[in-house]
């Protein structure tokens, strides 16, 4: 196994992403991969059939390939200044392929993946990555801190939905690597539909219980994601776990919107999300 970073060729992202790739491959004791995905500049091209496209199409060619040896280089570069001394085994790989088939392949096997806190944001070239691998793909995704990944606990927002309980178990290697979980729970929010027996605490801490993993509850009040973010900072905590975009009420309640929120939030730490 091990922790891939998706890299896009923009240092402070791809530094970033690096970091809390390597942060968490630490504590799992894994390789760490770095992963710049690009498609085949000739895919690229609309094709175009009159003998005059056919020099300008080659030339477009060439113009692409030379942007994106530029990109791999920095990339390189920049995973290789990031995870230079470390002790664990660290590779980079250029793959030739759209970044959202990477990132899927990526994360059917491994530990995790680190996407750059800036994906959220639609301009960022791994937005499209990280939304298929999440949406479409439903595979476990983590999008790196807006600062360097802490040794603090892990936050488990809970409410019991399918996400939720994907996500916990998704990310039980991350969970069990950082050793201690806080269960967050808006519990009068929790109190507007009708009760099921999974949603209480107490079923996640058995849970957690049957796989050695230390944990408290702490309650969080008014808007999910305020809470979540102030529970976290409050905490040092490492990362928030959480089932994203819910489509039960009680989920689209929890974490429809809070997704979002998390999502866009300037001051978060990683988050471990999947649906």
């Amino acid at each position: 196994m091990s922790v891939v970073a998706m890299l896009e060729g923009s240092e402070a992202a791809d530094r970033a992403s690096t970091l809390t790739a390597l942060g968490i491959a630490r504590r799992l004791q894994v390789p760490v991969s770095g992963v710049c995905a690009l498609p085949d500049p000739t895919s690229t091209l609309i094709v175009m059939s009159t003998p005059e496209a056919t020099g300008l199409a080659a030339n477009a060619t060439r113009d692409i390939t030379a942007m994106q040896e530029e990109l791999i280089a920095r990339a390189k570069k920049t995973f290789e200044t990031a995870t230079g001394g470390e002790s664990l085994p660290c590779d980079f790989s250029h793959i030739v392929d759209v970044a959202e088939r990477a990132g899927a392949n990526a994360a059917t096997l491994a530990d995790a993946v680190v996407f750059p806190h800036s994906v959220q944001k639609a301009a960022d070239p791994l937005s499209l990555s990280f939304e298929y691998v999440l949406m479409e793909a439903r595979l476990p995704v983590v999008m790196a801190g807006s600062e360097s990944l802490t040794d603090g606990p892990v936050v488990v927002a809970w409410d019991g939905s399918n996400g939720a309980a994907r996500a916990v178990r998704f990310h039980l290697p991350l969970v069990k690597a950082f050793g201690e979980v806080i269960i967050a729970q808006n519990e009068s929010d929790l109190g507007k539909d009708q009760p099921r027996d999974a949603s209480s605490p107490a079923a996640l801490e058995t849970w957690l219980d049957s796989h050695n993993v230390k944990h408290k509850r702490m309650p969080i009040e008014g808007q999910v994601a305020s809470g979540l973010l102030s529970l976290a900072k409050g905490s040092n905590a490492s990362i928030i776990v959480a089932g994203a975009y819910g489509h039960s009420r009680i989920g689209e309640r929890l974490f429809g919107g809070t997704t979002q929120r998390l999502l866009d939030a300037d001051e978060a730490p990683a988050l471990a999300l999947a649906r």
